[in-house]
């Protein structure tokens, strides 16, 4: 392969991410305009540069030659590279794009289109158009948008211009989850305060996405101070990345979803982790009520009421957008979150003993601090304090943790290891407890490559 050609594969991989933001009229892709007015200025620059190194070249000196041997030797050497690179890439991108292809419910000849350019596939993503298996909560969102509800304001208001997350990846975080209920998950439908199977993933509607999108904006504005207090705005908005990646695991950003094992919601809240973030909600009340945003007054004055309180028994106060979801299942994850972080302070990084084994800088050990509060999510905080303080007094008993990165993979080890007897009960939930955090930053990679490349935070 040419060098030439394997540039212009990379030339494409770069152009999805404009491509994706052409592919509708709806406000997610308002930087099409921006892209579009700026091509004919980078043409006209092009064409100056050309003249003038034209120019240049007339009167230049003739340079030495290089060796022909020397030259063709370190050609191939980048050529192999670089096709290899990209070879992997279009691959990994292209499987991507099939998988979203299917759940969106694209026709046969658009999956088999094994061919397609990667920035011609990534145009593709839109809304679902429903169907009578997969359009059972499109009721419930007309009638709120037409509501004086806060969650009507939500689903009225157009998408934020930037918000924290780009739409994007959480519109392929919705895709990206299955698409039929099956042994893992089910997906559910309230009637009545009565939960039962819904036959399939609710369609992806533009009410339903702007939805999810505008509640995790706001909810995510609101409480990146709370769980990430007295860290700096970097460390601050990678929290908020990491809880995307989390949601992504857990739920895929769909609020009906119910696991076999009876977790339920954005969140996925089993009965004893709504029965513990209950009793600590007043707190957060209270944080939402003082925030100088009216927004975050606004959900407090409406989702943490006494009476709008999740119960811990009732299935469908986490799962049904009549109780106030996905906001209510959003404002408990963070919640939990905020305890999680309270708990690992208090006894691992605020503890004399334990905290002066790290020699990081401050946004490093942030890195830290953030693995623990999303990890312990899945193993509980036990869970994950026995491995990390086995960790911490054994392999680093006599020396610092200076490299954030390596700890990390160090406790994803002792994680298998020293399983806590909690989460030592088969090699599957040692398995799963050990790789839950690696998996939450495999997702956000796969996310990332499905909504063509880049960065999913703002």
């Amino acid at each position: 392969m040419k060098l030439s050609t394997t540039l212009l594969k990379f030339s494409l991989l770069a152009t999805c991410g404009i491509m994706t933001m052409t592919s509708s009229n709806n406000p997610l892709f308002y930087k099409a305009e921006l892209a579009s007015t700026k091509a004919p200025v980078a043409s006209k620059k092009a064409a100056a540069s050309a003249k003038t190194t034209k120019a240049k070249s007339a009167t230049a000196p003739v340079a030495k030659p290089v060796p022909a041997a020397k030259t063709a030797k370190v050609s191939k050497e980048a050529e192999e590279s670089l096709s290899k690179a990209a070879i992997e890439k279009m691959s990994k991108v292209n499987k991507i794009n099939d998988l979203l292809a299917f759940s969106r419910g694209d026709t046969s000849e658009t999956v088999a289109c094994k061919n397609c350019s990667v920035a011609s596939e990534a145009a593709k993503i839109r809304f679902n158009q429903c169907s009578p298996k997969n359009d059972y909560m499109e009721e419930a969102l007309e009638r709120k948008k037409t509501s004086a509800s806060y969650i009507g304001a939500l689903i009225r208001t157009p998408i934020n211009k930037k918000p924290m997350i780009r739409p994007v990846c959480i519109e392929t975080a919705m895709y990206l989850q299955s698409a039929a209920s099956g042994p893992v998950v089910d997906y559910k439908t309230c009637s009545n305060g009565k939960a039962k199977n819904a036959p399939a993933r609710p369609c992806v509607s533009e009410n339903y996405f702007t939805l999810i999108s505008n509640s995790f904006e706001v909810v995510s504005q609101c409480m990146k101070t709370y769980i990430g207090e007295g860290e700096s705005a970097l460390a601050q908005k990678q929290n908020i990345l990491a809880v995307f990646g989390m949601i992504s695991v857990e739920s895929g950003f769909h609020v009906n979803i119910m696991s076999k094992t009876g977790a339920g919601g954005i969140g996925q809240f089993t009965q004893p982790a709504i029965h513990a973030v209950n009793k600590m909600l007043s707190e957060t009340e209270e944080f939402l009520l003082s925030h100088p945003d009216v927004r975050c007054q606004k959900i407090a004055n409406e989702f943490l009421k006494e009476d709008q309180r999740m119960d811990s028994k009732k299935t469908c106060d986490r799962i049904s957008i009549a109780e106030g979801n996905p906001v209510t299942n959003m404002i408990y994850t963070y919640a939990a979150l905020k305890e999680a972080t309270d708990y690992f302070d208090t006894t691992v990084f605020n503890d004399a003993k334990m905290k002066a084994k790290f020699a990081l800088p401050a946004d490093e050990l942030a890195k830290i601090k953030r693995a623990t509060m999303v990890w312990s999510h899945n193993t509980g905080y036990a869970g994950l304090k026995t491995p990390l303080t086995k960790l911490l007094t054994t392999k680093y008993a006599k020396k610092k943790v200076t490299d954030a990165d390596k700890f990390l993979e160090e406790l994803r080890e002792y994680a298998r290891l020293y399983p806590n007897k909690g989460n030592a009960g088969s090699s599957a939930r040692i398995k799963e407890t050990a790789n839950y955090y690696a998996k939450i930053q495999t997702k956000i990679d796969l996310i990332k490559d499905g909504a063509a490349g880049g960065s999913c935070l703002n």
